[in-house]
């Protein structure tokens, strides 16, 4: 009768250590292999536009510092690559992060969001990669990934929002708000 006791709890122990182990393992990973995760930013503050600098302006001083504090938000993420327009506005918004991590700033078509989409979703399979765009694109990149849109625009004074799409194989994308920096404000008010 010992014996089977001993048995029984030799191998409830052994279940319950493999069972712990294999938790332990998923949670401390992060990243698996089927799970992407996408941050999408609108470009920070840009500067005042004057002659031939209206289509392309640099950022302001107060979009510097918002690059900065994007740089020191994702940190600790394990960014792979850094997605921006060729404008110098969303470039200059990754700099920051591209110099801490190392990275280059890689160009992408504005406009082309499902083939954005599709370069994301088969290039960086399993990573986490940061894409800078447009008060009128950023959302549609949202949608073309597979997320849903968390409201109908991103108005033209809005900087501060951090989205963030996590691509699982066989789920529906998932869509997190954040805001980051200091809160963007509106000039009408």
């Amino acid at each position: 009768m010992k014996l089977f006791k001993s048995i029984y709890v030799a191998g409830a122990l052994v279940l319950a250590f493999a069972l712990f182990s294999a938790c332990a393992a998923g949670a401390g990973t992060g990243l698996g292999a089927n799970e992407t995760i996408v941050y999408i930013v609108r470009h920070a503050e840009k500067a005042p536009s004057s002659g031939a600098m209206t289509d392309d302006p640099d950022l302001s001083e107060t979009g510097h510092r918002r690059a900065q504090t994007l740089r020191d938000q994702l940190a600790q993420e394990p960014i792979s690559a850094l997605l921006a327009t060729k404008y110098k506005r969303t470039q200059q918004t990754l700099q920051p992060l591209a110099q801490a991590k190392n990275l280059t700033v890689q160009l992408y078509n504005p406009t082309d969001y499902q083939g954005l989409a599709q370069n994301i979703k088969t290039g960086y399979r399993g990573k986490t990669l940061v894409v800078a765009g447009h008060s009128n694109t950023v959302l549609h990149v949202i949608e073309a990934l597979g997320g849903k849109k968390p409201f109908a625009e991103v108005a033209d004074h809005q900087y501060d929002y951090l989205f963030k799409v996590t691509l699982r194989e066989g789920r529906e994308p998932q869509v997190e708000v954040k805001k980051y920096g200091q809160p963007s404000v509106d000039p009408a008010k």
